[in-house]
């Protein structure tokens, strides 16, 4: 019987670590970009979601900041009135849209 029960804590301590290892270097979060200047921050974001709102006109649904081949870059998710979800990717730096699709998921 304790040979029994030290497997199962063995197994799980393993499974534990794995899922640590696994997981743990993967975090989400942990590349965000570093905003330096907040306000110039803010209003390319502002210009950002008026000119994704000019190509498909809608509700922002989201909004998120990502780094993307090492640039910052704001991704636009639009519902349009037709019910379509649209993402659209702005360079966070130069307010240029880099991708526009409709967002088939």
């Amino acid at each position: 019987m304790k040979k029994y029960l030290a497997l199962i804590a063995a197994i799980l301590v393993a499974v534990l670590v794995g899922v640590v290892l696994f997981f743990g270097k993967t975090y989400k979060h942990d590349d965000r970009p570093i905003i330096s200047d907040i306000k110039k921050h803010n209003e390319m974001m502002a210009g950002c979601m008026k000119t994704a709102l000019s190509k498909h006109a809608g509700a922002i649904v989201e909004i998120e900041m990502e780094k993307e081949d090492g640039r910052p870059i704001f991704d636009i998710d639009i519902q349009d009135s037709d019910g379509k979800h649209w993402e659209i990717e702005c360079d966070a730096e130069t307010g240029q849209v880099v991708e526009d699709k409709l967002d088939r998921d």
